[in-house]
């Protein structure tokens, strides 16, 4: 062995080398932006379902009708089809008034990225909890919630626990607000929260496709 000899790399094999990472992390990126993509969609749909759940066992403990609130820009347009909350009424008086009506969560706002679709049946699922007497902002005589004057689509819970006479969808997707309307990714992975007659719900995993609002059901997930 030469001792005069030094250990090193030539500039061309640190070329070489540069040039494979470069293309693993070309390679690598999509797929590491997908699972970030999968990661925040997944948490949006459990905390948007936690929401739903928190909704329900709220109408049911306090024997009064509870709602899942979704902002579609009333307020903001960048909180369009991206906002919820928890609202409730409280009924048992005489005379129910404003004051009756309060947050039990207040305004959750999803993930960047990710957005409610209101292409596949964003609930407005409103309903009237027998003779309110004089109540001024919440449900008017066409069953629409009404909060401090603004209107709000809303999925309601009866007492009981239940919605309606009908089951309710609310789809979440990859997307984002242009304007205060949504604009949504295609193709791209979605999650659907399914919701039966009795207000039981569970999460579902979609696939959007190529046309807008086209999607397919791939299978339950959670409940």
């Amino acid at each position: 062995m030469n001792p005069n000899r030094k250990c090193g790399f030539t500039l061309a094999e640190l070329l070489v080398v540069m040039v494979i990472i470069g293309i693993m992390f070309a390679i690598a990126l999509p797929m590491l932006s997908n699972i970030s993509g999968q990661t925040k969609l997944e948490s949006a749909a459990n905390a948007l379902h936690a929401a739903a759940k928190m909704a329900r066992q709220h109408a049911v403990a306090n024997n009064q009708p509870a709602y899942l609130v979704f902002n579609t820009g009333q307020d903001d347009p960048q909180l369009a089809y991206r906002a919820y909350a928890v609202y409730s009424i409280h009924i048992h008086s005489a005379q129910v008034t404003q004051d009756d009506g309060y947050y039990v969560q207040d305004w959750q706002i999803l993930p960047d990225g990710i957005i409610l679709d209101p292409e596949s049946n964003l609930p407005k699922n409103l309903f009237q909890i027998g003779d309110i007497g004089d109540w001024q902002g919440g449900l008017n005589k066409n069953n629409e919630l009404r909060i401090g004057g603004t209107t709000y689509v809303t999925l309601g819970f009866k007492p009981s626990g239940e919605i309606s006479s009908e089951s309710q969808l609310i789809h979440l997707t990859s997307g984002i607000i242009v304007n205060g309307l949504p604009e949504i990714f295609n193709p791209c992975p979605g999650k659907q929260i399914h919701f039966t007659t009795f207000g039981k719900s569970m999460i579902l995993d979609t696939r959007y496709g190529e046309a807008d609002g086209d999607f397919l059901l791939l299978g339950e997930t959670k409940e």
